[in-house]
């Protein structure tokens, strides 16, 4: 009798398929971990309500001109906007606009000043995402409308203070800048609007990847020396290089600078009207000279805030008196809260958030083995819900913790 042949059994790892990765710059939250980030958003929002600020949630889904309107450009570059849909949409990448924009959409306008505050996802196309940079990440905050003055100020900065002691960080070190200061110095110093608005947003450029105002020095050399050349030559060298220049701050300042003065298409008349329209040899080139000491000297005043404060009034006392008010009366109101002027760094040549905030910033990091780590970041931003269509009060400020940075802030800590 002939045997029958045995069916063959399949190999089940020769037709495995492959695992699909999870998506570079994400992380996935296993149960302890996800417990201990979970703990750490409820305290926050909990240790917000305690202080008056009530919870308000927002969609995830926005319209990407809401963010294009004010964010600037660190903002806005790293936008995940979606392929298909109607209109153009966008992943949140933070959280404040969204609640100025329910403010605004409220059929009764909410008393003032409203305080409120906030939890969620957010997502920003990082270019190099790593264990502290996400491209999605959890932010909790508060939002603070229709609030102004330094009053207001010291009180979400004390908030933010007293939050990371509450979530078990009673040592971040509290850096406080000013944005309205160098565009102040920008502005003052004999610039066309255009050229002030396209340095800005160079700033803005440099403050999302950790640099600060000298940022503005190497745009503001390259610019005063392609104006002190020869016209002809520059007609034929200096402008195809500025096409491909690897600074597209200085690209775009140039660009600014061309409209709005020339109207012309070609090198030569582009350089001659320049020369012409401000004496390009000397005076425009004596103003850039004098915004590049101006922004440097910008850039040294940081340390202890009495210190800092009493070299911004050497310097700067005509120029922003009302800035140097402001800080003073901000440092007694957080006196008066329990925090002195000894535990406040202020740092003028921070830029972070420059082209969203208007005046005062600030953040709170902690000293990890390998640097500075930051948690918060916040700022007083008025304005923004004119510039998203509104007539109502126009004043904000307010801060966001990265949850998953404090999850990692505390971590190096229990080590």
């Amino acid at each position: 009798m002939t045997a029958e042949p045995s069916a063959t059994v399949p190999d089940p790892v020769a037709h495995r398929e492959a695992p699909i990765a999870q998506v570079r710059g994400t992380r996935d939250w296993m149960p302890g971990d996800f417990a201990a980030i979970a703990r750490l958003e409820r305290t926050l929002m909990d240790h917000f309500a305690a202080a008056g600020f009530e919870a308000i949630r927002t969609p995830i889904l926005e319209v990407t001109e809401l963010h294009e309107r004010k964010s600037g450009a660190s903002i806005v570059s790293k936008l995940f906007e979606l392929a298909d849909g109607p209109g153009r949409l966008c992943l949140r990448p933070e959280l404040t606009a969204s609640v100025v924009r329910a403010y605004i959409d409220a059929p009764e306008p909410a008393p003032l000043p409203w305080r409120v505050c906030s939890s969620g996802p957010v997502f920003r196309f990082e270019r190099d995402p790593g264990p502290t940079r996400y491209r999605e990440f959890t932010q909790a905050g508060v939002e603070l409308l229709g609030a102004a003055g330094p009053e207001a100020d010291a009180e979400v900065i004390a908030l933010a203070i007293d939050a990371a002691k509450a979530v078990g960080l009673d040592d971040v070190t509290v850096r406080v800048g000013h944005t309205g200061l160098i565009v102040e110095v920008l502005e003052r110093c004999g610039l066309p609007t255009a050229a002030v608005s396209s340095l800005v947003e160079h700033l803005s450029d440099a403050a999302a990847e950790g640099r600060n105002v000298r940022a503005l020095e190497s745009a503001l050399e390259r610019l005063s020396g392609w104006l002190q050349g020869d016209a002809e030559q520059e007609a034929e060298s200096v402008l195809p290089a500025i096409d491909r220049a690897d600074d597209p701050g200085v690209d775009r300042l140039f660009r600014h600078l061309v409209p709005r003065v020339t109207g012309r298409r070609t090198g030569h008349e582009i350089v001659g009207r320049l020369r012409k329209k401000w004496a390009l040899g000397h005076s425009l080139g004596a103003t850039l000279e004098r915004v590049r000491d101006r922004v440097h000297a910008l850039a040294e005043l940081r340390g202890p805030a009495v210190e800092v404060l009493q070299g911004l009034e050497q310097g700067y006392a005509a120029l922003a008196p009302g800035t140097i008010r402001s800080f003073y009366a901000m440092l007694d109101v957080l006196e008066a809260r329990g925090i002195p002027p000894e535990r406040i760094e202020l740092d003028l040549g921070f830029g972070h958030g420059i082209g969203f905030y208007s005046q005062m910033i600030f953040d709170l990091s902690i000293s990890t083995p390998s640097g500075p780590l930051g948690v918060c970041h916040g700022g007083r931003y008025d304005g923004l819900a004119r510039v998203l269509g509104s007539d109502r009060d126009p004043h904000g400020v307010g801060f966001a913790f990265g949850v998953e940075r404090l999850y990692h802030a505390l971590e190096t800590r229990s080590q």
